[in-house]
């Protein structure tokens, strides 16, 4: 059985697309077109189950379209729609998956156990030593495990324990 901790959530499949049981995934991240996966999982009914992908294309800068073995026909494809899609761990390089976790917090509400909500993350920044997550109010702060004490993927919200002056 497939376990959460196994697998990096990469987006969610959002439509068919024609007739032949294409399905179109809006992509939460780079991953699946920087490696060369052969496996898509999707969360059907709340269980894990693979696909294997027997060919893809992107489309835009957001989508992915998607041909999954044994599933040839829009009327199979639309019970697919609305899926969160992810791909397994193994299936990235060491590097790449830590750099794909920071990538997933994007759109995650960032929250202070003690001042509350603080903003929406944006963007993370790997450029320097230090790692800074970018809010949608402009606030660059560090990120740093020591400062998480949560992240509810789920809810996308992460708790943190920031130090004061850093608001």
């Amino acid at each position: 059985m497939i376990t959460e901790q196994e697998l990096l959530h990469i987006g969610r499949i959002i439509r068919t697309h024609g007739t032949g049981g294409e399905l179109q995934c809006r992509m939460t991240n780079t991953c699946w077109e920087d490696n060369d996966a052969t496996f898509i999982i999707l969360s059907v009914d709340g269980i894990y189950v693979p696909f294997r992908v027997t060919d893809w294309r992107t489309k835009g800068s957001e989508d992915v379209l998607l041909f999954m073995q044994g599933v040839s026909s829009e009327q199979h494809a639309a019970r697919f729609v609305g899926c969160e899609a992810f791909m397994l761990r193994t299936d990235l390089p060491e590097q790449a998956a830590a750099h794909a976790d920071l990538d997933t917090l994007t759109g995650y509400l960032l929250c202070d156990a003690k001042r509350g909500e603080v903003g929406t993350i944006t963007a993370i920044d790997t450029s320097t030593l230090n790692t800074l997550i970018q809010l949608d109010n402009g606030a660059l702060l560090p990120l740093h495990e020591d400062l998480i004490e949560q992240i509810d993927i789920n809810n996308k919200r992460i708790l943190a324990r920031l130090p004061e002056g850093l608001l």
